[in-house]
């Protein structure tokens, strides 16, 4: 049996259960990633070749080339259970080591240009910023948002589902479905964008059709001119939500705990190894007047 066969299996098996999202992410690691296994017999593909394999690719991080194994793995233990190969090669591999880029979140300042300049463009835009900035929310969460989910006599806004290019969801994980507070800054402008718009047909931004868009893509232009107009570095969307978190931990708001709840992981472990590492590291503003004994 070869690799090919299994993988396409794995591929067909997967489709019943993996979100969209990840099965076009596992069919591209199979076709690009993968090929050089396709014509090997998957019973003959033995832990050295796997690591020579690995050794070969320097394009890309050991986050993703953990993609890879995770995939590989996947078919090679249905080789298993169906007794094709008598153990899983991935078993023999070292775990690969991969260290997080340093976030780069913007400065207090900077969120002040940026939400001033987002003014010059439509309400769709200064809302989408306006709730990146102000919740955490992830910019497919964001897209997804319904006015049903947005509760303005408790201030809170429930977030239930993901939007992008493969479509509408659930959204990363279990945790991720939660419940955020509408800041005091953010609800006036909330309030009047809802009341100034005549006709919804369920989400909070929709296009001149009334329709959902499909994905944040559609402001990645008047982002990047923003940026690019206002003289500060390029960061993606997503760092919107690197800003809540560092700010809310910075300003003693929310506790590391809280924080993860808010941005919906399910453990605090990410908000240790990413946004607490920041803070401890940033010491520009450090009260070094302190008297401690």
């Amino acid at each position: 049996m070869t690799f090919e066969k299994y993988s396409k299996l794995w591929l067909d098996l997967g489709q019943k259960s993996w979100k969209p999202s990840t099965y076009d992410k596992n069919c591209g690691i199979v076709k690009t990633r993968l090929k050089d296994f396709a014509s090997l017999d998957i019973d003959e593909i033995k832990p050295s070749f796997i690591r020579l394999w690995l050794a070969s690719i320097d394009d890309v991080s050991n986050k993703s080339k953990k993609h890879y194994i995770s995939a590989l793995s996947g078919i090679f233990t249905l080789a298993l259970q169906d007794e094709v190969i008598n153990r899983n090669p991935i078993t023999f591999l070292k775990s690969l080591q991969h260290t997080s880029p340093r976030i780069e979140p913007f400065s207090n300042d900077e969120v002040t240009e940026i939400l001033a300049e987002s003014k010059k463009y439509s309400q769709n835009f200064q809302i989408f910023v306006r709730l990146g900035f102000f919740t955490g929310m992830r910019t497919g969460e964001i897209i997804a948002l319904k006015l049903k989910d947005i509760d303005l006599v408790s201030d809170i806004i429930s977030i239930n589902s993901t939007r992008s290019r493969f479509g509408e969801g659930t959204p990363k994980t279990a945790k991720s479905m939660r419940k955020v507070p509408i800041l005091r800054n953010l609800r006036q402008t909330l309030c009047e964008f809802i009341d100034s718009r005549k006709f919804f047909t369920g989400y909070l931004l929709e296009n001149q059709y009334n329709k959902p868009y499909r994905d944040s893509q559609i402001f990645q232009d008047i982002w990047s001119k923003i940026l690019a107009d206002l003289g500060i570095k390029y960061r993606r969307p997503y760092t919107m939500r690197h800003t809540y978190a560092t700010f809310m931990l910075t300003n003693n708001y929310v506790t590391p705990v809280k924080l993860a709840a808010l941005l919906g992981h399910s453990t605090p472990k990410m908000i240790y190894n990413v946004y607490v590492n920041y803070v401890n590291q940033n010491l520009q503003d450090f009260n070094r007047d302190l008297k401690l004994y």
